[in-house]
């Protein structure tokens, strides 16, 4: 069980007492978060929007072969693997990038056909070694795709929090926002990922930004029913509002 699912009962009890009144400037509607996938740039925008970003699947005829047979519509064959050939940016995504991959590369921040990295993919599936190795060939880490996507906002929307710190240790923007005002910490809240919400609450992460539809981090995690992120973010807007009283009006 992760850390920040767990609580005591002071702990509970400050949650069940915080007063969301205190932040309601920093709370709004949220009617652009409904996708159930683990992550897609889609899944904080309007899902009449179709994302460049599709993860490169493998597809084999064998499924549809075994219907058939099993509905007696066609003869049994015998199915004959093909070679899948695996290029510079799959190979990210997949973990399996090596030195004299990158090396081939006239530019190791090379897009794909959908304008997206090498450090994109392997970001958004959490490849740490490919991450690290990417960037020690001078990957760029704040290299935006077709959405305005970062690769801490693909890291981040992913729970991948060793990922995430090492990006924020190469100097990645924290604060970065897609073209719907999107943040990593609004990604990471949508997906209930507490640790990556503390990694990135740790470095400067803002949680009084908005989206195109006004709405924060912590509003996001209480509309998605995100309850361990929603600790997070409860447990620093509360400290941050203990550090920080408003001041008195001087009459």
């Amino acid at each position: 069980m992760d850390k920040d699912q767990e609580s005591s009962g002071d702990e509970k009890e400050t949650k069940k007492n915080f007063n969301l009144a205190q932040t309601s400037t920093l709370i709004g509607s949220f009617s652009l978060i409904n996708s159930t996938q683990k992550w897609s740039p889609q899944s904080l925008h309007d899902k009449n929007r179709k994302s460049a970003f599709q993860p490169y699947r493998q597809r084999a005829s064998s499924t549809t072969v075994l219907t058939n047979l099993q509905r007696g519509n066609t003869q049994a064959e015998t199915l004959v693997p093909q070679k899948i050939e695996l290029n510079f940016h799959t190979k990210a995504g997949q973990g399996e990038l090596t030195e004299q991959d990158i090396l081939k590369e006239s530019d190791v921040d090379i897009t794909d056909e959908n304008e997206l990295t090498a450090l994109h993919w392997a970001c958004a599936y959490g490849q740490y070694n490919a991450v690290e190795l990417l960037i020690s060939y001078g990957a760029d880490v704040n290299k935006l795709g077709p959405e305005e996507e970062s690769p801490l906002i693909l890291a981040a929307s992913g729970g991948h929090h060793d990922v995430v710190k090492l990006l924020l240790t190469s100097k990645a923007d924290v604060n970065h926002v897609d073209h719907l005002c999107n943040t990593a910490l609004m990604y990471s809240a949508k997906g209930n990922h507490p640790h990556t919400c503390h990694e990135l609450l740790l470095n400067g992460a803002d949680f009084s930004l908005v989206n195109l539809s006004d709405d924060t981090a912590l509003r996001i995690a209480v509309e998605n029913n995100s309850t361990s992120a929603q600790i997070v973010l409860e447990n620093h807007v509360i400290s941050f509002l203990e550090n920080h009283p408003k001041k008195e009006e001087v009459s």
